[in-house]
């Protein structure tokens, strides 16, 4: 890489977000196929790195390599590796030191980003991004980290949201409990709503059904958005399946990602009406409330249960209380966040075992 400081300080960085399972991978992956963007495989270090090196204002040889340690320490997110960007360590702290005179800590961050392996050739790099489905509830503090970046945030039905996440439960993703799930989903959108109103030209939000119905419709208005030409040869994204499995030579790519593989078509819409019975579709609805309606997912046919609703409230509340707690502790020492990262999710894998063993033995 041979981006100059100045270089970095004048290429805009932007962000795709949205839940897990909700199609963030499906455009950084057209992204990534455009040859004048750089945006990496899924890795939350950015926030962790933020934290640590945000109240450096010198650089030097020594806070660099700092820096570069820190990445390759934490090398592990869940089921993320480092080892899928594919960085060279000694080249790619080669590369940082001249950011020592005159870079920021955004600058550095940007040039991670951008540092990053691409299967697809790229040509005068445009724009750097960045997708971390973790990161939709830091959207408010990205825009403070990034005063000038641009968020393009993908929302997804909730009830396909949930199926497709329970599909993966065997991962340990998040708890595949209806409940919280959709009140995650809920809690997300009302993010994205309430900053695209104070943001409106930073921010676009796209339902996920509407992208692949008229995705050349679509895909120019995001390349617009983002300051790159559109080129509808990202859509032969799917013509690297071979090369990439060999490339990253890892089973979960084809389960997290299975279908990356295929031209992008929407055999994932309304996977819920075969897969939910009818109550569990109410429960969803109750709790996405009228955010649901907003996105036209639902149009509030189903009259008030306080019941139901009384049976959402402790998935809904524990969600909220978590990510509240996500989210403030992100101000804390970078060794905290990556604590609460990994560490707060044992909790509702907890819940979720006793509460699936107890099921088991009633049915039993």
């Amino acid at each position: 890489m041979d981006n100059s400081v100045n270089d970095l300080h004048q290429t805009p960085i932007f962000f795709i977000m949205g839940r897990p399972r909700s199609g963030t991978t499906l455009l950084s992956t057209l992204f990534d196929a455009h040859p004048n963007v750089k945006i990496p495989p899924e890795f939350p270090i950015m926030l962790p790195l933020y934290q640590k090196f945000r109240k450096v204002r010198h650089w030097d040889e020594n806070t660099v390599h700092q820096f570069v340690a820190f990445i390759f320490q934490h090398n592990v997110f869940i089921h993320r590796t480092l080892e899928n960007l594919k960085i060279d360590r000694e080249e790619f702290t080669a590369d940082l030191l001249p950011l020592a005179k005159g870079g920021t800590i955004q600058d550095f961050l940007k040039k991670l980003n951008a540092y990053t392996f691409s299967l697809f050739p790229k040509e005068d790099i445009k724009a750097i991004g960045d997708k971390n489905p973790v990161y939709s509830i830091y959207t408010e503090r990205f825009l403070k980290i990034f005063p000038d970046s641009r968020f393009i945030c993908i929302v997804r039905d909730y009830r396909d949201n949930f199926v497709s996440m329970r599909k993966l439960a065997d991962l340990k993703l998040e708890a595949p409990i209806l409940t919280l799930q959709v009140s995650r989903w809920r809690y997300v959108a009302k993010i994205f709503l309430r900053c695209q109103k104070k943001y409106p030209d930073r921010f676009r939000i796209i339902r996920y059904e509407d992208f692949v119905n008229k995705k050349t419709e679509i895909m120019p208005e995001l390349c617009k958005f983002i300051g790159i030409p559109y080129d509808p040869e990202v859509f032969d994204f799917y013509k690297k399946k071979e090369e990439t499995m060999k490339t990253y030579d890892n089973p979960l790519i084809a389960r997290f990602h299975g279908s990356l593989m295929n031209p992008v078509n929407t055999s994932r819409m309304e996977q819920w009406r075969k897969e939910l019975t009818d109550a569990e579709v109410k429960m969803a609805d109750t709790v996405a409330g009228k955010y649901g309606r907003l996105f036209n997912y639902n149009n509030d046919d189903e009259p008030f249960c306080l019941m139901r609703w009384l049976k959402s409230r402790p998935m809904a509340v524990y969600g909220y209380l978590l990510f509240k707690l996500y989210y403030w502790g992100s101000y804390l020492p970078s060794s905290v966040v990556l604590w609460l990262s990994v560490r707060l999710l044992v909790l509702v894998r907890t819940w979720h075992y006793l509460t699936t063993r107890k099921n088991t033995q009633t049915t039993a």
